[in-house]
């Protein structure tokens, strides 16, 4: 059994953030990414945890080199229209992209597919494959995705958490534009975080189909009925996971603490105790500057990098694979690189008869 669903991302907006700064005086902002280009992620999930490689809808009508630059799958599909949204023939196109990967794992004859009730998903052309290769398919009702349907009801909320932790790292580190080519770079790490195999199976739980139990659907239903619409519902109290990593100043921190509890030492002197204060503070300052700065390094290496070639064209319009891409671009290399060859060779072969022809002229 599977479920497959798109969802639509905003690849550079992220959240709200608060600054803590000593700065009174002035209200200090982040520079953060507000590109709100739309970006669809589709996404199929199975009923043993498992999860298929993503189709990447972009919007455009070209497929550029720059996208590629960076450590994406090889087997990711990467498709591109001018709305950024599916239609017809990525739809197909993403069918035989399933039926290819589902088919290494199938078990029994056939492969149920949960899937929502859009357009591109009812087509005949669409219908057609999956009777051919015994896909049975099957719609969810309208307006009950948010309670039947697995990749809604768990998978996203976490895809989307760490979608926008990728935004705030990148602009943490300097970047101020994070568009399709950083949303790429940054995708195989969001999907790893977010594929974890106890939320596919939660999310298969959650909506009562793996294991069977419609009660968990139906008892939700009727809390909603009987519900009153006035009823606030209560806030969502985010988890607090703080872990303190030992550094330099924390172990400086440790010592100072020691000396100024040690009931042997006289520290009451106010020049002693404003030193060691002051020397916590600027070691705790040094290491934050220190840290932040082979951060932003690594990630401007990075950026500089995927920017590379990032504006050539590898394919115009269509769909193609991550792997795909990268074989054109290598190609293309080495096209360019015998050029290059040849012409250095020509180059020097017309050097040679210049100093022959100078030599008979001088002899």
């Amino acid at each position: 059994m599977y479920n497959y669903d798109e969802s639509g991302i905003r690849i550079g907006y992220g959240r709200s953030q608060w600054i803590i700064t000593k700065a009174t005086t002035r209200q200090l902002y982040l520079p953060s990414s507000q590109n709100r280009e739309l970006v669809t992620v589709g996404e199929t999930i199975s009923g043993d945890g498992e999860v298929l490689p993503p189709l990447v809808i972009l919007p455009g009508q070209l497929h550029l080199e720059g996208w590629i630059n960076n450590d994406l799958a090889d087997d990711v599909l990467m498709a591109v229209s001018e709305s950024g949204y599916t239609n017809d023939e990525i739809s197909l196109a993403w069918l035989k992209h399933f039926d290819q990967f589902s088919a290494r794992r199938q078990a029994g004859a056939w492969r149920l597919l949960l899937l929502d009730g859009y357009g591109s998903h009812a087509t005949k052309e669409f219908l057609d494959y999956c009777d051919e290769h015994r896909i049975l398919l099957y719609v969810l009702p309208p307006y009950a995705t948010h309670f039947l349907q697995p990749l809604d009801v768990v998978v996203f909320q976490p895809y989307k958490h760490w979608h926008v932790e990728a935004i705030d790292a990148a602009t943490r580190t300097g970047c101020t534009n994070f568009n399709k080519v950083e949303f790429l770079a940054a995708l195989q790490s969001i999907r790893s975080q977010t594929f974890k195999k106890s939320t596919i199976l939660s999310a298969w739980r959650q909506t009562g189909l793996i294991p069977w139990n419609p009660d968990v659907v139906i008892d939700q239903v009727r809390a909603q009925v009987a519900a009153q619409p006035h009823t606030p519902s209560p806030p969502k109290t985010p988890p607090l996971d703080i872990v303190e990593t030992p550094s330099t100043s924390a172990a400086l921190r440790d010592l100072a603490m020691q000396l100024i509890n040690d009931e042997q030492l006289d520290l009451n002197n106010t020049t002693i105790r404003k030193f060691l204060k002051g020397s916590l503070k600027q070691a705790e300052a040094g290491n934050l500057a220190l840290n932040h700065l082979s951060q932003t390094q690594a990630a401007e290496k990075a950026r500089e990098q995927r920017r590379k070639g990032s504006r050539r064209v590898t394919q115009k319009g269509g769909l193609l694979y991550a792997h795909e891409a990268r074989s054109v671009k290598m190609n293309r290399a080495q096209k360019e690189g015998a050029i290059a060859k040849r012409r250095a060779e020509k180059e020097q072969e017309q050097d040679e008869e210049m100093e022959d022809t100078i030599v008979v002229f001088t002899g």
